[in-house]
């Protein structure tokens, strides 16, 4: 019983942690190792990152080769601000009159006022509105030029970004085999640096050094389409404005694409399954589902592979919801005791009537 209160407090701690704060599975699961790395990384929808930074792949006669081609990226941002100039109207005409025939009600209400001396009107608030007004009405007229402003704006900020960085990026993805191994006697390193510390610690050195670049990168361009959607849905008047914001369509990260759907997922995976713990409810459905889940976290970095990153507090964890699932821990102090009761009770009046 303490053993599924104490698991269970820790899933619904972590699981509460990552609906407060956000989660993203990203570095999981392109970090994996192993055999099944394949699969797990297949989860992703950009694997290497090489559609976000707009990086290209070509191979000839067994040979890859890498550029840089920004014409995708932008490609999509068009799309967005066309789909944005219609989304809100922008530059609308019959917006401008509708506007421009509030804006005179308005002034004739003041003028009348003024006139008559009818103080129980506040003309300064009226004022404030007709100016607003004003802006709005200004605001929409120069819509469509701001917009091929900020679109003009993020492009090259986007073509400045990929030159500078170009040399790196190329040479980031040509040298993506590095950390299989370097030739020896017909052997892969990776052989080797299970056997000479020294060399295994080069790995993972050279892995913490790309991964760092490589979050660093993602992170500059994910804040070029953040930019460019922040500022495009910042144009919309008032009036224009809907519910929701237009969000552009990122390829390498769909709304409804593997890496989205998980970070949906587990959040609330964890939430529910460590309430199910605590309160002793569908026990044993509950810490199957949690032991397979950290199997899964094993298997990403698994222990007999050279250069993966320590999981043995999974792995303890993992042999406790086993050990929860293969005994009565619901029952004891838990909701599974009266369901248990329940069920058997109607059993036996069954059997009694029969």
């Amino acid at each position: 019983m303490a053993l599924r209160i104490a698991v269970g407090y820790h899933f619904f701690k972590e699981g509460t942690n990552k609906l407060k704060y956000g989660f993203n599975a990203y570095g999981f699961l392109s970090g994996a190792k192993g055999p099944l790395a394949p699969a797990f990384k297949a989860m992703l929808d950009d694997s290497k990152g090489m559609a976000k930074l707009c990086v290209t792949q070509t191979e000839s006669d067994g040979k890859k080769t890498f550029d840089i081609d920004t014409d995708s990226t932008l490609q999509q941002w068009e799309q967005f601000t066309t789909h944005a100039n219609k989304y809100y109207g922008f530059g609308s005409v019959e917006l401008q009159a509708e506007l421009a025939k509030q804006r005179q009600t308005i002034a004739d209400q003041i003028e009348t006022a003024r006139t008559e001396g009818n103080t129980e009107v506040n003309t300064a608030e009226l004022a404030g509105k007709r100016e607003s007004l004003e802006k709005d009405i200004a605001q929409i007229r120069r819509q469509p030029e701001l917009l091929k402003d900020t679109l003009k704006a993020h492009k090259l900020l986007l073509q400045e970004w990929t030159k500078g960085n170009r040399v790196e990026l190329i040479a980031h993805f040509a040298t993506e085999n590095r950390l299989d191994g370097f030739a020896r006697d017909g052997q892969q390193a990776s052989a080797v640096s299970s056997q000479v510390d020294s060399l295994r610690g080069q790995v993972d050195t050279i892995q913490s050094d790309r991964n760092k670049k490589m979050a660093g990168w993602s992170k500059e361009v994910s804040g070029l389409w953040d930019s460019l959607e922040t500022k495009v849905n910042s144009l919309a008047v008032p009036l224009q404005k809907r519910e929701a914001p237009l969000t552009i369509a990122r390829p390498f990260s769909p709304k409804f694409g593997g890496l989205n759907l998980i970070n949906m997922v587990i959040p609330w995976f964890d939430t529910i399954v460590g309430v199910c713990l605590i309160l002793g409810l569908f026990t044993r459905s509950a810490s199957l589902a949690a032991g397979l889940f950290l199997l899964s976290v094993c298997l990403t970095q698994p222990f007999w592979v050279p250069g993966t990153n320590p999981t043995y507090l999974y792995w303890i964890e993992m042999t406790a919801c086993f050990v929860i699932f293969g005994t009565l821990a619901g029952r004891m102090a838990g909701l599974d005791y009266i369901i248990n009761g329940f069920f058997r009770g109607d059993k036996t009046v069954t059997s009694t009537q029969n």
